[in-house]
């Protein structure tokens, strides 16, 4: 508040305060004795009509609705890992403690590149990680979710049929709703699709799966939204097993790394 800009009026009792803009007298939201008590900082103004405070206030409150926003988001993410993913060893992987082998040294590296280049605002496209099981994709997907999050970065991860499905359950505590949920998915800074190909999508659940690639993919003028898919599948599979659309998306818009490594549940000595 500008007490600068504040005058009180002993003939009507009210404080006015003057719009910064034009100038214009504003008086105080509500009955003047409410006020008689109060703090000058803390009495609350009409808004001026001018055409400069619309514009001030229009962008206050846009911004006020983006945090409220974000913070519901955040308590949706948190929920989600209580009740399904991986809970408590979420916070076990970690990029310093993957196993590296001479079959993988260049996948960790690119992952790393990618999750700098994340935290910079400065990478392009998505990554897909693919490559056979127990390689380590989840470890390293995981591992730059925790690296996101220690940067203050909404960051959601989960096999694709428990975002498409169970989610839904998940966050009934929160009365949200099926358009909520896709703009969770559409607008969150980095969507981690874990597994991908494991599951059996029905045309309802590949319309969903296209809707969220292609909205996170025209979010990138915008905002800066990146997505990680990790898959057994290889490029070609995936023309095969989802829709040409969601293909041609992957295809041109995800940086594609396969990884040869070692078992390394026999690594650790599992």
């Amino acid at each position: 508040m500008d007490l600068e800009n504040m005058k009180y009026n002993s003939k009507d009792k009210i404080f006015h305060n003057k719009c910064k803009f034009c100038g214009k007298d504003l008086k105080p939201i509500g009955l003047d004795y409410l006020y008689a008590n109060m703090p000058l900082t803390s009495i609350e103004y009409e808004r001026c009509d001018c055409k400069k405070s619309k514009a001030y206030w229009n962008e206050i409150d846009l911004k006020e609705e983006i945090q409220k926003k974000r913070k519901h988001f955040e308590q949706m993410i948190r929920q989600f890992y209580i009740q399904n993913y991986i809970s408590n060893r979420i916070q076990d992987y970690q990029l310093e403690n993957f196993i590296i082998t001479e079959n993988n040294e260049k996948e960790v590296k690119i992952a790393k590149d990618f999750t700098q280049k994340c935290i910079n605002k400065n990478q392009k496209n998505g990554l897909i990680i693919t490559g056979k099981s127990e390689t380590g994709k989840t470890h390293l997907a995981t591992a730059i979710l925790n690296k996101l999050t220690e940067k203050d970065m909404l960051v959601l991860m989960g096999r694709l049929i428990l975002l498409l499905d169970v989610i839904k359950d998940t966050f009934k505590d929160f009365s949200s709703k099926e358009k909520d949920i896709i703009e969770l998915y559409s607008k969150v800074d980095m969507l981690i699709i874990d597994d991908l190909g494991t599951e059996s999508l029905n045309s309802m659940k590949l319309s969903e799966l296209f809707t969220i690639l292609n909205t996170r993919i025209l979010n990138l003028n915008h905002k800066p939204t990146k997505t990680i898919i990790s898959t057994n599948l290889n490029i070609n599979d995936i023309f095969n097993n989802y829709e040409e659309r969601i293909g041609s998306r992957i295809a041109g818009y995800y940086d594609i790394y396969c990884f040869f490594g070692d078992d390394l549940r026999f690594k650790r000595g599992i």
